[in-house]
């Protein structure tokens, strides 16, 4: 070292005052950095307690038992040893129960890292075990699964958390190595002369740099030490030795590359020319890596991106994507501020007045001296505005996700067969029930989802998804045009004639075979839209016993069946289809005829019916009805006859990413063969809309369950049920009670407020970053000898003190208003690129499909700003001459 550690002090005891700005600003930093990173830790942590918290039974614990000779304590005690291994010691709470070790959650310990620790680490537990007791036990239990939900939901949302940590580092690493450069422009001079008295370069930079990372060192561990004990104390996570550790390392690192370079670039002249390439190099450098950085921000939406192993990682570049466009816009207001300073100036040119042509002049002669200001500002005001941008639209989104996975208030899915889903629907007394019936068909590539619906019930079921749908708008597109053939009363009466099958002849004796045993399918269609099927049978099934005491079924066939059906009131119905097949236990060969159709009296006419389209067997107009023929085939499917009301293709509403992929618009027809029931029909598309609620990825086909029945052979049964109910909660709760081998889904409303958490980074980034735009307007308020000397020279030149320290104030301010305009322009386009993106990833569940607006608030963003700017310009304005004029200016003689 040159001049040993006693030069070393003494030199640093000349610039105590850079130093020790350095050392208050680097702790400054890490404070903020620790404290930003321990609070989202706190809300990770919030998160993951609240989900085990909602989780009970099987899933909330692990069961470990043991055949051998070891004894439960001893296990606990090995359980308990291999959770402290893992770095999650106490987060389990363990007893003993029956035996058996039992490991559950401890609600009041358990942090965010420790729930990912366990993720992976519980896998390993019963090798543990096995290890220390030389037992293995068995393991039971679903708390690895439910962990391994929280740690997908965790590191989903560390996306748009780790870009607001980013914009507050990047601010921090710009502050802290634009103090740091303070003692080497202190210095320059008695670099170059050291330099010139021999002494090597690489020991100049190296005393430099030790002094620098020491003081930054001191300064940073003494704010994270800070920071670490505030949040242990007013927190329930602590940030941690670690975070602590790194901040303070960073933020030294930052300060010693800062002062390598700089000591380097100054300790021997150079030339003015390769300084100014070399700035501009590392400019276009910057602008590269940021076009490279944002392109791929777009590309993934989110830092946190999957592996090759399908692990989660975070890309850095991804991560600082949104902070190296707000510098590279800092930049650019720092380059335009010389032009447009000139400008207003040239302006206002034949002004006699000092302002505002003085202090324009003097910001456009030295944009070095600005250059910080304004980018701080402009940093400051972006991340506001981003923030702004980020807490709005994700209020504005608030459960619309979650009404898109769900599609209703309540969904009961999973209904068995022997269920019917009316009985479900009215087991809970909702105020309004739909069934639907989830469906598939075989596209070019890919299955494509077909959801099956009661249409009329739209609008008082499905929920809209926060305006994205119109469920009213999707019923009138679904529904089937109305009819003239309106039936005349409240009731539909009919007859089934199965006459007698001719006898069959066996080794030339002749058997009578009876009538067939057929079912029956009637189609009613209502003026609102609303579709209902009626079923009846000529085929009675008893159970009857042989002489051995064996029990079968006994089918009685009645040749002619008269059925009544009363129709639902309030409501004009038309008679739509009709549909008739064998019985599956009555098969005899022949037909039917439906014959007196009557309703209120008056016959109805069936003249106007025609073979559905695709159906098998044969129908044939008769003079008293219609006559089927069904198609003896496996499942017994269903000879049809639909009224001239019913279209030939079936209306259909399409998503529009499904329609662009399949070149569909509204008007074209296109054949889908179903799977289970394996049909083939045609549908018509009506409508195109964004996404599909109810739905796994938002995308499909959405069709009336009534009108789609009516095209198919076989029956639609359905298999779910959407309750519109004002109390999800308690119709959840009765469905489960009633039928607790169903699936019931609700809304979880702690979807909304896990993601409604990242905000929280991004309004302390915010802060942050206000915060050290303050700290740096502080120390640029500060004079130094130079610009005391300045203000002295103008107030002696005739401007007096005032008039000196208010052209000062006016040179500030306008490096603060380049700034401001810089940071609300930067700001804008950063939040329009990466706010959406950051939206989506902070719910984890939204499907591409679904749109996610920009939105804004522009009163409480203007609002923020306004206090923001107001506060930069009351410290720029508090700028006074010194009090003593005459000794700075007799410094030179």
């Amino acid at each position: 070292m040159i001049g040993g550690l006693r030069f070393a002090l003494a030199r640093a005891r000349a610039a105590t005052a850079p130093l020790v700005t350095l050392a208050i600003v680097s702790a400054l930093a890490a404070l903020l950095v620790v404290g930003v990173a321990g609070l989202v830790t706190a809300v990770e942590t919030r998160e993951a307690r609240g989900a085990l918290a909602a989780v009970t039974g099987d899933r909330a614990q692990i069961v470990l038992t043991i055949d051998g000779s070891s004894s439960p304590d001893a296990v606990a005690d090995a359980a308990a040893s291999a959770l402290a291994g893992m770095g999650a010691g106490g987060a389990l709470t363990i007893d003993i129960e029956d035996g058996a070790v039992v490991l559950e959650p401890n609600l009041d310990a358990i942090t965010a890292e420790q729930a990912l620790t366990l993720t992976d680490g519980l896998a390993g537990l019963r090798d543990a075990v096995e290890e220390a007791t030389g037992d293995r036990p068995q393991e039971s239990g679903g708390l690895s699964d439910t962990l391994a939900g929280v740690r997908d939901g965790i590191e989903t949302r560390r996306g748009p958390t780790t870009v607001a940590l980013g914009l507050l580092g990047l601010l921090t690493a710009v502050v802290v190595g634009a103090v740091a450069l303070e003692p080497v422009r202190a210095r320059e001079a008695e670099s170059r002369l050291l330099r010139a008295r021999g002494a090597r370069r690489r020991d100049v930079v190296g005393l430099a740099a030790v002094e620098a990372v020491a003081v930054a060192l001191v300064g940073a561990a003494v704010g994270a030490t800070a920071g670490a004990i505030a949040l242990a104390v007013g927190t329930t996570a602590a940030s941690g030795i670690l975070i602590a550790g790194v901040a303070a390392l960073g933020i030294a690192a930052v300060a010693g590359v800062v002062v390598v370079v700089a000591t380097a670039r100054g300790s021997d002249r150079g030339s003015a020319r390769a300084r100014a390439v070399a700035d501009v190099g590392a400019i276009v450098l910057l602008a590269v890596i940021t076009g490279l950085a944002v392109w791929q921000f777009v590309q993934a939406g989110t830092p946190i991106v999957e592996r090759g192993d399908g692990a989660a990682a975070l890309d850095p570049l991804v991560a600082l994507a949104p902070a190296l466009a707000l510098a590279l816009a800092a930049i650019v207001a720092v380059a335009l501020a010389t032009p447009i300073a000139r400008a207003i100036a040239a302006a206002f040119s034949r002004s006699r007045r000092v302002t505002p042509v003085t202090p324009l002049r003097l910001a456009s002669r030295r944009p070095g001296r600005h250059a910080l200001p304004i980018t701080v500002v402009a940093f400051a005001i972006g991340t506001i505005t981003v923030a702004g941008a980020y807490q709005s639209s994700l209020t504005a989104l608030g459960d619309a996700p979650e009404a898109l996975r769900v599609g209703a208030d309540v969904k009961v899915g999973t209904i068995p067969e022997d269920i019917a889903a009316a009985d479900v629907a009215a087991s809970a007394s909702p105020d309004a029930a739909m069934l639907a019936r989830p469906l598939s068909a075989q596209g070019a590539d890919v299955r494509i989802p077909i959801l099956a619906v009661e249409a009329a019930q739209l609008p008082e079921v499905m929920l809209d998804a926060d305006g994205t749908i119109d469920p009213s708008a999707m019923r009138e597109a679904l529904a089937l045009p109305p009819s003239d053939a309106v039936l005349a009363g409240d009731e539909l009466t009919l007859t089934l004639l199965a006459p007698a099958a001719p006898p069959m002849e066996i080794d030339g004796e002749l058997f009578e075979q009876g009538s067939p045993g057929l079912q029956v399918r009637v189609t009613v269609i209502a003026a609102s839209g609303a579709v209902e099927t009626f079923e009846f049978t000529n085929a009675d099934v008893r159970e009857s016993e042989d002489d051995n005491g064996n029990s079968f079924p006994a089918v009685e066939v009645d040749p002619v069946e008269t059925v009544t059906f009363d129709l639902p009131a309030d409501d004009d119905w038309s008679l739509a289809a009709l549909a008739v097949g064998y019985h599956p236990l009555g098969y005899v060969p022949g037909g039917g005829e439906i014959t007196d159709v009557v309703s209120g009296g008056t016959p109805v006419d069936l003249s106007g019916f025609r073979p559905a389209a695709g159906t098998p067997g044969a129908v044939e107009a008769t003079e008293s009805g219609l006559a089927f023929t069904p198609e003896a085939a496996t499942g017994e499917p269903f000879t049809r006859a639909v009224a001239p009301l019913v279209p030939a293709a079936v209306p259909a509403v399409i998503t529009t990413e499904l329609a662009a992929s399949m070149s569909l618009e509204v008007g074209d027809t296109i054949a889908l063969e179903l799977i289970k029931p394996d049909i083939e029909a045609e549908f018509e598309i009506v409508d195109v809309v964004p996404v599909l609620p109810g739905t796994s990825t938002g995308q499909g086909m959405l069709v009336d369950l009534g009108t789609l029945s009516m095209a198919s052979p076989f029956e639609i049964v359905p298999t779910q049920v959407w309750m519109s109910t004002d109390d999800p909660g308690a119709v959840a709760a009765a469905v489960a009670a009633e039928y607790p081998q169903t699936v019931t889904i609700v809304a979880d409303p702690r979807s909304a407020e896990n993601a409604a958490g990242t905000a929280s980074a991004f309004v302390l980034a915010a802060v942050g970053a206000v915060v050290l735009a303050l700290v740096v307007l502080v120390l640029r308020r500060t004079r130094s000898r130079a610009d005391s000397r300045e203000l002295a020279l103008l107030a002696v030149m005739g401007l007096g003190r005032r008039r000196a320290s208010r052209l000062r104030a006016q040179e500030d301010l306008f490096a603060v208003a380049m700034g401001v305009v810089g940071g609300i322009a930067a700001g804008a386009v950063t939040a329009w690129l990466v706010v959406a993106p950051l939206v989506r990833a902070a719910y984890g569940s939204v499907p591409e499909a679904y749109p996610i607006d920009l939105r804004i608030q522009p009163g409480a963003l203007a609002l923020a700003i306004a206090v923001a700017v107001a506060v930069f310009c009351l410290i720029v304005a508090s700028v006074r001459t010194p009090p003593q004029l005459a000794p700075l200016l007799r410094e030179d003689e």
